[in-house]
């Protein structure tokens, strides 16, 4: 019963790389469908924004997890409360999508004042620079993230 499945992923896979190859769009909802039947878990959509995480930054008060300020040269975030769940998530990476590009990033941080939505990743420049997210769309854009297995 199992080997069917695995073919279908297979082939599943195989034709969103033939779409891409074609330079044909794949929109951010069937990244998340293929990556999710590749078994990676809890694949989540979420705006990202850009913070300082540096004494005197906008960022405001030192991290969460371990009281301490950090570089913004560092591939850091800060979660939304829900996520970041009473520190659950401390010093665990998460894998951040960003059309064709990932990377990997720490949480380090809460993101619990009232002008946090619920679902948000806020992140360092490192993390943006590394995505090569285009300067037109630096202060939010949309990614999706999940925490490695």
């Amino acid at each position: 019963m199992k080997q069917p499945i695995i073919i279908l992923l297979v082939l599943f896979s195989l034709l969103i790389t033939h779409a891409q190859s074609r330079e044909k769009k794949v929109t951010p909802e069937q990244r998340v469908y293929k990556r999710s039947l590749l078994g990676l878990a809890n694949i989540t959509q979420a705006p990202m924004t850009i913070s300082s995480f540096e004494k005197g930054g906008d960022g405001g008060a030192p991290s969460a997890c371990d009281g301490k300020y950090h570089l913004n040269s560092e591939y850091i975030v800060a979660l939304s409360s829900r996520w970041y769940n009473y520190g659950q998530r401390c010093f665990d990476y998460i894998d951040i999508y960003y059309h064709d590009k990932s990377g990997k990033a720490m949480v380090i941080d809460e993101c619990g004042s009232k002008d946090c939505p619920d679902n948000i990743v806020v992140a360092s420049r490192a993390v943006w620079v590394f995505l090569q997210v285009p300067a037109s769309e630096w202060g939010e854009t949309l990614i999706t993230w999940s925490v490695p297995i």
